[in-house]
């Protein structure tokens, strides 16, 4: 499952030296800006009539608590300086925060009396916790006299507007910047600050899935849009294709966003379909263990192991290839795909290297694409009357009726360890059939190569 306790893991796509240079033009590599000081009064009036977006879809929820925004009101009527504030041009010449979203929210809210709904925090925004004005603990901001209404209404700060002509990739690195700090925003938190639009609810309503939520196994969105970047990759990476894959997936999917972020409804349609679809086909096989890694077993361990966390080279993969098939095609061969994926993680060497290891080069991408496309072909494009794989079922009860491998004589401890061998080779002959099949570790099976045992 993807994990929300390692928000690193969810902080970049790729390892910071292994990305390629960003492909900008040299003439739009600075950011577009404007710096603006204005009193709280104004900012204040600007979110009141929608002009100012404090909350849009991509930022996280208002953290803070009543006391930490209490202290902030306290700051300004001593006149201590407040950080800047970063907002970025949208369409229809509205603004979204992009850096002072808790900020803002805390000023506004306690102008207004009152914090937004979903926060936790109780509704009535009354000062508390103050340590050097603390005679106005207690007060809400309709209690205050006059003159300290005013100074704060009146309190300064400094926006910057990040103008809408920006490349959006130097803005992106832009935002990611702003937050290197204790509290930054992962990469698809970041993405969303710059591609906003049809595409970004599209992702967020997949995102609640619920065949695409089992197979991570939530409950519910995850917290930080980490299910939302998986929905991209598979997205970019299905229009580009693996063969015009040239890597760095953070700038693809930056692409993807920019190029198509309001599509028509044929084409969100359209989108949810594939995916959907895609997701469907990719839980009838694999289930709960779509996507992870399996680590066959060795001369010194014959037993291998499931990995438990989503792995994204195979998400890339494996989703990406039955993307490009029907249901139809996928769910009468379940079983046998299922078995060559194993048989795949077990004896293609680099296909395994490329999917343990990080980063998104281009080499790696491709030849996972390609190496299992193969796979997927033999099992799909040309199934064959007399197939090679038995069923899963049939293994699953020569497992529940003696688990023991019939060539080292050892127990065999779970289903996925195992494999049901031809008794007579079938290249020699042998059928496909109970008659004549055996029950053996996987790895004993395939150490013994074509050798009789």
């Amino acid at each position: 499952m993807l994990d929300p306790s390692v928000p690193d893991d969810l902080n970049s796509d790729t390892p910071e030296q292994e990305l390629p240079p960003l492909d900008i033009p040299r003439h739009e590599r600075r950011v577009q800006t404007v710096i603006q000081d204005l009193p709280v009064e104004t900012l204040n009036s600007r979110v009141e009539r929608g002009a100012m977006i404090l909350q849009p879809e991509f930022q996280r929820n208002f953290v803070w608590n009543t006391t930490k925004a209490s202290r902030l009101i306290e700051s300004l009527l001593l006149n201590i300086p407040i950080p800047v504030i970063y907002v970025a041009e949208a369409p229809g010449g509205k603004q979204e925060v992009v850096d002072g979203q808790q900020r803002l929210t805390s000023i506004t809210s306690f102008v207004r009396g009152s914090f937004p709904e979903g926060t936790g925090l109780k509704k009535d925004f009354r000062l508390t916790g103050l340590q050097v004005l603390n005679e106005l603990n207690g007060k809400r901001f309709s209690e205050l006299d006059v003159d300290t209404q005013n100074l704060i209404l009146q309190a300064t700060l400094r926006v910057i507007v990040i103008r809408a002509e920006s490349h959006p990739d130097v803005k992106f690195e832009v935002f990611e910047r702003l937050n290197l700090g204790a509290e930054k925003l992962n990469d698809q938190e970041l993405r969303n600050c710059v591609y906003r639009g049809r595409y970004n609810n599209l992702l967020a309503k997949l995102s609640e899935y619920k065949p695409f939520l089992q197979i991570q196994g939530l409950s519910a969105p995850h917290t930080r849009m980490a299910d939302r970047q998986l929905i991209l990759r598979f997205f970019a990476l299905h229009r580009l294709t693996h063969l015009h894959y040239r890597g760095n997936m953070k700038q693809v999917m930056n692409r993807e966003l920019e190029e198509h972020r309001d599509p028509s409804d044929a084409t969100l349609k359209q989108l949810e379909e594939l995916f959907t679809r895609s997701i469907d086909m990719a839980w009838t096989v694999f289930g709960t263990r779509a996507f992870r890694r399996f680590q066959p077993g060795t001369a010194q361990k014959a037993n291998g192991m499931w990995e438990e966390r989503l792995n994204f080279a195979l998400w890339d993969t494996l989703l990406y290839t039955f993307s490009f098939y029907q249901k139809s095609d996928i769910v009468p061969n379940a079983d046998r795909i299922y078995e060559e994926f194993l048989d795949l993680m077990t004896h293609d060497a680099m296909f395994s290297e490329y999917v343990a290891s990080t980063g998104d080069k281009a080499e790696r991408v491709k030849y996972r694409a390609e190496a299992w496309k193969q796979r997927m072909d033999a099992v799909v494009g040309a199934p064959r009357s007399d197939p090679r794989t038995f069923s899963k079922k049939l293994k699953a009860e020569l497992f529940e009726q003696d688990p023991t491998c019939t060539i080292c004589n050892q127990q065999i401890q779970s289903l996925d360890d195992s494999e049901v061998d031809h008794v007579l080779h079938y290249w020699r002959g042998g059928q496909t059939v109970p008659e004549n099949a055996r029950l053996t570790h996987r790895y004993c099976n395939r150490a013994r190569g074509g050798r009789e045992a």
